[in-house]
């Protein structure tokens, strides 16, 4: 059953974008198609860019700490950590042969996860980039060759997401939990005990630990591609614009 909610426009951003993320500040990221990072205020105005076209195409931005945007080029398995006026704090690239990363996020502890395809390893690693924790050889554990998509981090877990196997969740320290089973998924974001995602026009939030879904429609008429949710803002994306919308109720 969908829940009511109230939704009030904030402010469309008429830019493409192929990635959006809000942070807990309620400011917005977007990746555009020519690769570069803008940040938006709370209000819908432009405040910030970051390009570097040496990287290739950016596939992912995580801003889950305003503080500490990581911004990751798969082409290259290079990672960019950027400040809140997204100018460059370090980057690291993935150089060893025998590591193929394809996913990477931001620690909720300090430092980074990342998945290693080429050995179907979850692994923790430090602001220097020094190893710390890892989950072990995946397929020894569930059996099944992974090929995530989708790699997040929120307070006391970390979630990996294949499209063919659902939602692995690991504890902070890379240990394996279980298995939650979902319908396919472009895009989901994490929150305690949360997993936030859509159905097509309908947001969909499930317990992790019930199972149980709350339901909240979208006050656009265009097909929503993704959405990612701030403190008191949600941020709507379709093929050619985003949408900005202040939420009056919470729904995390």
């Amino acid at each position: 059953m969908a829940v009511a909610q109230d939704f009030a426009l904030i402010a469309p951003i008429d830019t493409a974008a192929k990635f959006i993320a809000v942070d807990n500040l309620d400011n917005t990221y977007l990746i555009t198609p020519k690769d570069e990072l803008l940040k938006y205020n709370a209000s819908g105005k432009l405040m910030w860019r970051y390009s570097n076209k040496a990287f290739g195409k950016a596939g992912f931005v995580d801003a889950s700490d305003p503080l500490r945007t990581l911004l990751f080029y798969p082409g290259l398995q290079q990672i960019v950590v950027l400040n809140n006026n997204l100018s460059e704090i370090s980057r690291y690239r993935f150089s060893d042969a025998s590591r193929q990363v394809t996913l990477a996020s931001l620690s909720s502890t300090n430092g980074f996860w990342y998945f290693d395809q080429a050995n179907f390893e979850l692994h923790r690693i430090s602001n220097n980039f020094e190893d710390l924790q890892r989950s072990g050889n995946m397929y020894q554990v569930i059996g099944k060759a992974l090929q995530p998509t989708l790699l997040q981090a929120n307070g006391q877990f970390v979630y990996l997401y294949d499209p063919k196997i659902g939602i692995l969740q690991f504890d902070r320290f890379g240990a394996y939990l279980k298995t939650i089973r979902i319908e396919p998924l472009n895009y989901f974001e994490a929150r305690e005990n949360k997993i936030l995602y859509l159905r097509e026009n309908t947001l969909v939030s499930l317990d992790t630990q019930t199972y149980e879904p709350a339901e909240f429609h979208l006050p656009v008429d265009e097909q929503v591609i993704q959405a990612s949710l701030g403190t008191k803002i949600i941020a709507l994306r379709s093929g050619k614009s985003v949408y900005l919308y202040s939420v009056k109720a919470n729904i995390r």
